[in-house]
């Protein structure tokens, strides 16, 4: 290689070299993307981990605060994921809302002690008022029953109407 390119004119020789070293050159900032993605991601994990390990640093103050909350519990007036949607029904029926209503089962999340089941439940073309005892009727079955996500928009076409879409969750003691 040495000899091949000893023999070569001084241009050849000088491009010659400059194609190596802007090869190099690619080659090193390539590497440098690849460390430094490394290097974001090696961080990311690392505090990932820190989180998790708080949690399980943590795992015998949140079983008895987990214990403790349930033990505050009536089992008869917690919800199965059917029992809830039958009481957001009843409720919608009260309100006077409940041909207007939706609702889809989303699932249960179980640990030793209890259950939270959570469903899906729209409102389309409700007013104002409607929507407010619906939620004042909501909130009175509180801790059972729990709202935990809240989406409003107006409906199309009339202004005065509302569409509403409720994530809810229940609480259910396992037995």
């Amino acid at each position: 290689m040495k000899a091949f390119f000893l023999t070569r004119l001084f241009r050849e020789k000088v491009l010659l070299t400059a194609l190596l070293a802007l090869g190099a050159l690619l080659w090193l900032s390539s590497l440098g993307r690849r460390g430094h993605a490394f290097w974001l991601q090696w961080q990311a994990n690392s505090a990932q981990l820190a989180v998790q390990q708080r949690w399980l640093d943590n795992r015998a103050g949140i079983e008895t605060a987990a214990a403790k909350a349930v033990a505050h519990l009536d089992p008869g007036h917690t919800f199965s994921s059917t029992r809830l949607l039958g009481e957001l029904s009843t409720i919608a029926d009260d309100v006077g809302v409940r041909g207007n209503a939706a609702s889809e089962i989303l699932g249960t999340e179980r640990t030793s002690q209890f259950a939270v089941n959570t469903i899906q439940f729209s409102l389309r073309n409700v007013d104002w008022d409607s929507l407010k005892r619906f939620y004042l009727e909501l909130a009175q079955r509180a801790p059972y029953i729990g709202l935990e996500q809240f989406s409003l928009s107006v409906a199309p076409g009339n202004a005065s109407q509302l569409n509403v879409m409720l994530r809810v969750s229940s609480v259910e003691i396992e037995k």
